[in-house]
Parts: C-alpha cells; structure tokens; sequence
C-alpha cells in the first residue's frame, strides 16, 4: 500500500523563548503576526512548536502556555497554516547540581529548561497522582531513571496512572489551543536495556525479571526470556501510543519522533519500532540530525522510512536540521526524492549563541524558494517514485539475533548497499514483504538475512514461484555466530564495536533453486550486474554522473550527491555551520531515453534542452527536475557517443 498522495507537508519550525510567556505584552502579539506572515511568505502549510519541550515540568504554567498556543493557532489559521503542537510526553529535567542546570541551560536552550526544585518535585501531582510515582526505574539501581544526555528522569509508559493522566493532559490541550496536530515525542525507552523495571513492566513478562547482574540474561540473544522482554518493551511502546491516539479526536494527525530502524543497535537499546509506532500514528516522523549536505550520506533512513511509508499506507515528515538557504534546499531535495516531506527546522532555533543565531537566516526565509516552488508545482511532486528492484529489510534478524542487533551486523549490510545502489544509479525500494506482483518487481536483494520467520520463508517461496528473482547474499545460519557480546554488555561498546571478522566464505554465487541465488559473502563481487540484469527494464535510462536519481510517472528528479561547503566563521566552539554548498563533481548535461518537455532548476543554476534532446546545465545545479513524456522512451545506450559528460571540479 502507497502512502496517501494528497497528504503532504510544508513544515517550518515555531520555536517559543522565554519572552513569548509574556502574555499581554503588545511586542509578543507582534511578533507572532511577523512570524506567521513570514511562514505565509514562504508558502509553509504546517507550523511545529519548539519550546516548553518538557512539558510536565510546565505543569503549574499550562494556563499561560495553553494561551500562547491558542493565539499562534488563531493567528496561522486566518493564513491557512496548521499548528502541531510538540513536545516530550515522558522525560522531565531534574538538575542534581548547579553546573547540571547551567549546562542544560546552555545545551537545551531550545527546551526551556526549566524544572522544579527536588522538594517541589516531590510534592506535585496531576490527576489524583504524583508525578514521582509514574517514574521508570532502572533495574540496576532500583531508584529512578537517569538519562544523562537530558538531565532527565522519565516516566513509564506503562504506568496505568501515567497513561491516564497523560490522556487527560491531551484531551485539555486540544480543547484549550486549537492546535491541528500532534508530534509526541520521547516515549521509547530512552536510558536503554535496563529501563524499565518497574512493578508494571514486569508484570507484563511471564517470567521474573533476573537481576542485573546474572549475566545468562541480560543481553543473551540465546534466552527466550530475553527475547521477550524486548518484544515487550517495543508492544509498550504501540499501546502507549493506541492510548494517545484514542485520547485525541478522531483522525487527528498524530506523529512520534523516529530515528530509523535503519539501525540494529539503536531499535533494540531503546525499544524503537516504526512497526509499533503506527498503532496510533497516522503519520510517520523521521528525525535527520546534523547538517546533511551529501545526497547519499542519509540513504538508507530515508529509504528504510520510505519503505515503512509503502508498507502502512503512511506519509512521511523528516524534520532536518540547517543554517543556510543551501541546507534547507537540499534537505527539501532530498526527502523529495523519495516523495517524502520536509519540516525544516533552523539551526538559529537551537542551542546556538545570539551573536551567532543573529548571523543566520530565519527559517521561513532559508526555505521559502523551495517551498514556493513545491505550491507553485504540486504536479511535479504528486506521484510516487518507481523503483527498479527492492532491497528486503529483516526486521526478524534485527531485533531476534545479535548479529542483527550490532551496528557492525546485518544493518551495516542493508545501509551499505542501499548507498552504494543509490550511488550507482541503482533506484532500490526498501521493503519488509516480499511483492505480491513480481512484474512491479522483478528482482528483490536480501543483504545479511541470518534468519527468516515461517511467514517470511512461505512468502519468499510465493515470490519465487511466481517467476520473481532473489538475489541473497551474507551470512544465512545463525550457526556460528555468536549469541551476545564479547565485551562487557553494560558498556554498549559492543554496540558499534563488536566485530564480525571470524566470517570469511568465499565470494561465489550459486543458484539454489530456479530464481534464487545466494552469495554467502557480506559485500559480494558483481552483485550490481547481476541486479542491473534482473531489475525492471520499462524505467526510462538517465545517464547523469555525479547526480542520484528519482524517476516519477511524467518527472524525473535529480540531485547533486558531493559538495564543497563553505562554513561561517565564529570563534564559537560551537559545530561548524554551513554558510553554502556547490554542487562538485556532476555531470554538466543529462541524457535520457524519454523525451524531455521541459526541465526545472528549484534551488538555482540553470539548464536548457538542446536540439538532440540532452539537457544542457548552467552553474551547477543543485537540484534539476525533467518533465517527461514516458509513453515516448526510447532505447538508451549506457554511454551515447553523441554526449560526452564532463565533470564540474569547484
């Protein structure tokens, strides 16, 4: 099933400072005008609260929070923008100490830090409850949760009261703010494999939680028990969010923050499952930190999500992060790519200094031309990629081996191919079932597939049978491997450490039975020929180096994958902040086997379609879109003598 068409999003960040909760002060009703009629300007149709981030530690302000939200929702109304309110609906700040509350004063500045005292804590209650008695608790310790990272302790999502309580808090939000949607955030298990063991996550295992210390459990992928008590962490986390979803209006849009599953180590440590995410999400987040200016270098997340997207019938948000016009439009770019939507969120709007936010543009301004360009051309970004073969995602052989669940495993396998398809100019869809029509799909690559459920086998053999081809390779037989880690389980370095080197068969392919063959090597030698041969051949050819490749029904899109940037000059030890991007080692024309009727340039540059149909590119081009008409394509050669591609070098 494909994501809803008509679902889709022009998302801009609305951070709230401190000086916002001055209600009545005639300058913040002001500046919420400015704001909204420059997210207008841009042509930005969503609106998503950054700020009051820890929500519960705001308890005793929701009045006034409630009332800012609702006439920032009145005011974006009256423009056509939805409001998304956002926020954490488990973790709260908890400084143990003076340079604890300074640091989360300076590094989460964009939460409003702000937290009771440990008195004050202790005492407050919502609902007929206190809040303490909703906590995690850590089965080392046996007291509350600590997360590090936040300053943070975190409620369980499996505490009764708490999910009581929360759905309270929900059902006053909407109806005091008016707010159009919902992005709730942080209720994975933020701390890891310890967290929780509270009375009401164990009485959900059917067993006795062992102690921390017993080592013949904790982190031993040999335990049925341990298999369970991740399964049950990730089933937490689905119902948790049916009890959000039942606690808003019918159809609310409803999204929770998501990392990927593109990584083994990450979905097991915190519980993390797009799988379990849609039980109450009508919309699939996916969050890309850091500045991303490469074309491949966040493949395999956009993909893995994409993938999620086709499998639910769900759209797609990525929030990315930037500091320039360039960042933003390649952010924009790239999720377009895979017909996903982008909620640009800028740097200024994190915890950067005012002297260096001061330098940045606003984030309507840094993504309005792509913005403007999307509404004024919702035709080139209506219909769904096509792809030329699929690569088959094992979600059994992440979360129910070790193998799986290292990053070092068979997820390194999935993303390492994804990119280098990607970069090849290979169009592979992610997919965690196997196609019903082999005809849309004739060939599917299964990278490190170390283990399959009875469903998934009977489904591979379906395929098979129906004339589809298989391209397997790494390692198949969990025989051999090893069960848990060689390090010390509480320290995670085997997390992205643990080494697989003992497995070195010879790279040879063999066809098992009619249609699938099976390398057992993790990077087999002519797999990419072997997939060029197997994969649809009805796609119109693009011979375009140096750009990755998205072909639509009557639109082909391109993108510069390489970069030289340019970064601002601070004295701040802040991270390096991209000022600008061009485009390097691209092609400066585009062949392509269907006719071309026009072409697009979004983000700048230029381009123009000579008299023998190639399209000829000014300036470098980040971003370059064809119009096609498909029922024209003709046969390609892979290198036509007539185009000779040059490189641009900057």
């Amino acid at each position: 099933m494909k994501p809803a068409v008509n679902q889709r999003f022009r998302a801009l960040t609305w951070r709230i400072d401190w000086d916002d909760l001055e209600l009545g002060n005639p300058d913040v009703h002001d500046k919420i005008l400015r704001r909204a009629d420059s997210f207008a300007d841009a042509c930005a149709d969503t609106a998503i609260i950054f700020g009051t981030h820890f929500r519960w530690d705001f308890l005793p302000y929701w009045p006034i929070l409630h009332d800012l939200l609702s006439e920032i929702s009145s005011v974006l109304k009256e423009r056509d923008i939805r409001l998304f309110d956002h926020h954490s609906a488990t973790l709260v700040h908890r400084f143990r100490s003076r340079e604890e509350r300074r640091e989360a004063m300076r590094s989460k500045a964009h939460h409003l830090p702000w937290a009771p005292s440990p008195e004050a804590a202790e005492d407050w209650s919502f609902h007929g409850e206190k809040l303490n008695s909703w906590r995690m608790i850590d089965a080392r310790t046996g007291g509350p949760v600590w997360i590090p990272q936040y300053y943070a302790e975190q409620f369980c999502i499996n505490h009764p009261g708490f999910r009581a309580a929360y759905a309270e808090y929900l059902k006053r939000l909407v109806s005091e703010t008016g707010i159009d949607g919902l992005m709730c955030d942080d209720m994975i298990f933020f701390g890891g494999f310890y967290h929780c063991s509270c009375k009401h996550c164990r009485k959900k295992l059917h067993f006795e939680l062992p102690d921390a210390s017993d080592p013949s459990f904790w982190g031993n992928w040999d335990d049925p028990r341990w298999h369970e008590y991740l399964a049950m962490r990730r089933d937490s986390i689905g119902e948790f969010l049916e009890t959000v979803k039942a606690a808003l209006p019918p159809g609310f849009p409803l999204m929770s923050c998501n990392t990927t599953g593109a990584y083994g180590g990450n979905s097991n440590h915190c519980g993390q499952s797009i799988h379990e995410f849609v039980r109450g999400d009508n919309i699939i987040n996916l969050e890309l930190c850091g500045e991303n200016l490469t074309g491949s270098c966040r493949t395999a997340e956009i993909s893995y999500q994409a993938g999620a997207a086709g499998k639910y019938g769900r759209p797609v948000i990525v929030i990315g992060y930037g500091s320039s016009s360039d960042s933003a439009g390649h952010l924009w770019a790239m999720n377009h790519l895979a017909g996903l939507s982008t909620w640009f969120s800028p740097a200024d709007g994190r915890s950067l200094p005012g002297k260096i936010r001061s330098l940045l543009p606003d984030g309507a301004s840094a993504i309005a031309r792509a913005f403007r360009f999307e509404a004024a051309h919702p035709d080139l970004f209506s219909e769904f990629p096509e792809y030329d073969c699929a690569v088959y995602f094992s979600e059994t052989t992440k979360y129910e081996t070790f193998f799986g669940s290292c990053e070092t495993g068979a997820s390194a396998d999935y993303r390492r191919l994804i990119t280098e398809l990607f970069a090849a100019g290979i169009r592979a869809e992610t997919i965690f079932d196997f196609p019903a029509d082999p005809a849309l799909c004739p060939c599917v690559v299964m990278p490190s597939v170390l283990v399959l459920s009875e469903k998934e086998q009977s489904d591979m053999d379906r395929y098979l049978a129906s004339g589809g081809v298989i391209l397997r390779f790494g390692p198949d037989d969990p025989a051999g491997f090893p069960v848990r880690p060689e390090k010390d389980f509480a320290s995670l370095d085997w997390l992205c450490n643990q080494s697989f080197d003992f497995y070195d068969p010879p790279d040879e392919w063999k066809e098992l039975r009619p249609g699938l063959w099976y390398d057992p090597a993790r990077n087999p030698r002519e797999l990419f020929l072997r997939v060029r041969n197997a994969m649809r051949k009805d796609l119109p050819r693009v011979h375009a180096p140096g750009f990755a490749v998205s072909i639509r029904g009557n639109s082909i899109h391109l993108l510069a994958m390489e970069y030289d940037l340019e970064y601002l000059n601070t004295a701040s030890p802040s991270p390096r902040i991209v000022r600008g991007a061009k485009p390097k080692d691209c092609a400066d024309r585009i062949a392509c086997s269907a006719p071309v009727s026009d072409v697009f340039c979004p983000l700048g540059g230029s381009a123009q379609i000579a008299d023998n149909g190639t399209v000829l590119l000014k300036d470098v081009p980040m971003y370059v879109i064809l119009k096609v008409r498909r029922e024209e394509t003709e046969e390609m050669k892979d290198d036509p003598p007539s185009l000779k591609l040059r490189r641009t070098r900057r």
